[in-house]
């Protein structure tokens, strides 16, 4: 594959090659002729421009085929560079016949014969070019019939010059008594006008239809197909105003379409770094409309003044009368004639502030906030022709809320405006928007971007407004969800303690309960021994100590009475006691003998008593911290610790609870308000027990 990309390559450049080699024979064949700068070799040979638009076909086609080996436009500019090939040809013939130049005039005819066949070709394939623009692909497959017209007509021209005898050839020969040769030379080139035509409709089509790049592109053709239009215009009208025939006035703009097609096509094709085309078409335009109608409106001045005064065209008078009234006259017209040319140029951008009507619609026909922003990008990346638009909206209770235009990524490259939306002097949002590399954005373009702004103000406070709403309502139901659950888990809790309770007594208080009413029916005997009673009254002391001691223990870890009697730092003392050898406590010297609201005492001791049983090798450490009660659990998690009940006691108490684990050890750390929890009240306050 890189075998044949590279043998294209090297045709593309040999046409180069080629189209140089004839520029220089057709340099050499004009030279010999006539003097090269005389009116007759620009205006009827078209030298120097003609020749090297050929080159300048031939270099731009081969550039494109380096890039792009099997691009069509590339192999069509190539093939209409064989226009350097056929002036080359006619150049040698006129020297030949008419400036008795060396060779026969029978090679000479065949000379002129051969030319045809190679310029129809290059002339055809420059519509094609127009066909095929930017992309190398027809607009649908329905404009196939062009591509079938132009190949008919270039058939017809092609037969019709093989049915002259090209010893007999001459250029500009009517051949109107040569049998059928006029008819198939004027059919073909009916044929090809047809297919340039609608070439020409089919890029206007696609103009009308693109956007970003793409129009970029179409505007760099279509301004060299309005230069060739421009061109021919020229070329037909000026002969007859001037009544000259062949001036170098009437052929000068063609020769520049010639020249300027090739360059505009490549700089479309190859997309490096295109420049502000619509703003350099837009002033021709304008300048173009207004020489026409200047020119139209003082030739009219003129003739009817002339006629007026004494039945004359000429004079001073007639002329200045006429330049004072196409000036007056002029003036109200020149708004329509900019804004045409706007129109033709920029399109949808042309008239600005028809985006700010279609955005008030936009936003009348869909109240929904959540169609602003798109709302506002869109009608800010249409209005100024950007390459992206990113607008803002500020929400201070959650994430700012963003809409991209177009919606899918682009590389951002080019000049950027930020443009902010402000209603009474607070900060809404941004415009954020992006112009396609070597753009900028005109002043009217920054005058219609501060007015969509303040335009769009009052909606971005409308929609601010519902954001923070929906944020609100969205945090409101993630906490009744959160109650919810908290109250499920208090609920659970409950349960469960109350089954460890039953469980606890049931396997370490009802086993010394059990004997105690047989032994009282035997004390309560009439035959029973003094002796006997003694033992069984000391058996009944020793089981009722025993249950009392179980029940101290169980009732312990439910609410200690040295709680409330001692304080939160020897309740914890006897609590890790009870944990084993291997729990530790540190208490704050400040924390020592200070006493805490009951509720904090409360949240505080459960958080340790329930850490502490879940923990191998707790250690608690207790702490003040300005306002703050902290208490520090660290141990080894055996897996089975119920953080959730934990945390709803904390949080019911107004602290917080953190809890990491990391190389194995678990920290649990509880935050409670000293005082704040005193006063405390919501909905959390009635879980606190």
């Amino acid at each position: 594959m890189t075998g044949t990309s590279d043998v294209r390559r090297h045709l593309a450049w040999g046409v180069v090659v080629l189209a140089t080699t004839a520029f220089v024979l057709d340099t050499i064949f004009t030279a010999a002729h006539r003097p090269l700068l005389s009116e007759a070799t620009w205006a009827d040979h078209g030298w120097p421009l003609s020749p090297l638009a050929g080159i300048g076909y031939a270099v731009m086609g081969a550039l494109i085929v380096a890039q792009h080996p099997r691009h069509r436009l590339g192999w069509l500019l190539s093939a209409a560079s064989l226009l350097s090939v056929t002036l080359a040809a006619d150049a040698y013939s006129t020297w030949v016949l008419d400036g008795g130049g060396p060779g026969s005039h029978h090679w000479a005819h065949v000379a002129a014969w051969a030319g045809p066949l190679l310029g129809w070709p290059a002339f055809t394939a420059q519509i094609i070019v127009f066909l095929l623009a930017p992309d190398g692909r027809l607009l649908c497959r329905r404009w196939r019939w062009v591509v079938y017209v132009a190949a008919a007509g270039l058939a017809l021209r092609t037969v019709g010059t093989f049915t002259i005898r090209p010893g007999e050839f001459v250029v500009g020969e009517d051949f109107g008594n040569r049998g059928i040769s006029l008819p198939l030379l004027t059919v073909g080139w009916m044929l090809v006008a047809t297919a340039l035509i609608a070439s020409v409709v089919s890029l206007v089509l696609r103009l009308r239809r693109a956007a970003d790049d793409e129009r970029l592109q179409l505007l760099w053709i279509a301004s060299a197909a309005a230069m060739l239009a421009l061109g021919v215009v020229c070329i037909l009208a000026i002969p007859r105003i001037q009544g000259e025939e062949g001036t170098w006035l009437a052929a000068l703009p063609l020769r520049i379409a010639q020249a300027a097609v090739p360059v505009c096509v490549a700089i479309a094709v190859l997309r490096h770094r295109l420049i502000a085309i619509d703003l350099v078409l837009n002033r021709a335009l304008v300048f173009a409309f207004a020489a026409g109608l200047v020119a139209v409106g003082y030739v009219a001045v003129v003739v009817l003044v002339g006629l007026a005064v004494e039945g004359r065209t000429d004079g001073f008078w007639p002329s200045l009368v006429a330049t004072a009234v196409v000036a007056l006259a002029f003036q109200p017209l020149r708004r329509r004639v900019v804004r045409v040319a706007d129109r033709l140029a920029f399109g949808a951008a042309a008239a600005p502030y028809e985006a700010l009507a279609e955005l008030s619609r936009r936003l009348g026909e869909s109240p929904d906030p959540a169609d602003l922003l798109p709302a506002v990008a869109d009608a800010a990346g249409r209005a100024v022709h950007a390459r992206h638009v990113r607008v803002r909206l500020h929400v201070p209770s959650g994430p700012d809320e963003v809409s991209d235009w177009p919606t899918e990524s682009v590389e951002d490259k080019g000049e950027r405006l930020d443009v902010p939306v402000v209603d009474r002097g607070e900060l809404l949002g941004r415009v954020e928007v992006t112009m396609p590399p070597g753009r900028t954005v005109r002043p009217v373009g920054r005058r219609l971007l501060v007015d969509l702004a303040e335009q769009a103000a009052l909606a971005f406070r409308s929609a601010r407004l519902a954001a923070e709403l929906t944020v609100e309502v969205e945090r409101l139901a993630r906490r009744t969800e959160e109650l919810d659950d908290s109250r499920r888990r208090l609920i659970s809790a409950g349960d469960a303690e109350r089954s460890r309770l039953e469980r606890a007594i049931d396997r370490r208080v009802a086993p010394y309960l059990a004997p105690l009413p047989d032994r009282l029916d035997r004390l309560a005997g009439p035959d029973a021994d003094p002796t006997e009673r003694a033992v069984v009254l000391t058996g009944l002391q020793v089981s009722l100590d025993s249950a009392l001691v179980a029940l101290r223990e169980i009732t312990r870890g439910v609410f200690p009475a040295q709680l409330s009697r001692s304080g939160l730092p020897t309740a914890l003392a006897s609590l890790v006691a009870r944990a084993g050898e291997s729990a530790r406590l540190v208490v704050g010297e400040s924390t020592t003998r200070q006493r805490f609201p009951a509720r904090v005492e409360a949240a505080a001791y459960f958080c340790a008593a329930e850490t502490t049983r879940d923990l191998d090798d707790p250690s608690v450490v207790v702490s003040v911290r300005a306002d703050r009660l902290s208490l520090v659990v660290t141990g080894v998690d055996r897996g089975a610790m119920a953080i959730d009940d934990t945390r709803d006691r904390v949080e019911a108490a107004g602290g917080t609870l953190v809890v990491t684990t990391a190389d194995g050890c678990t920290v649990v750390e509880a935050q409670l308000p000293v005082q704040a929890a005193a006063s405390r009240s919501g909905p959390n306050a009635a879980l606190v027990t």
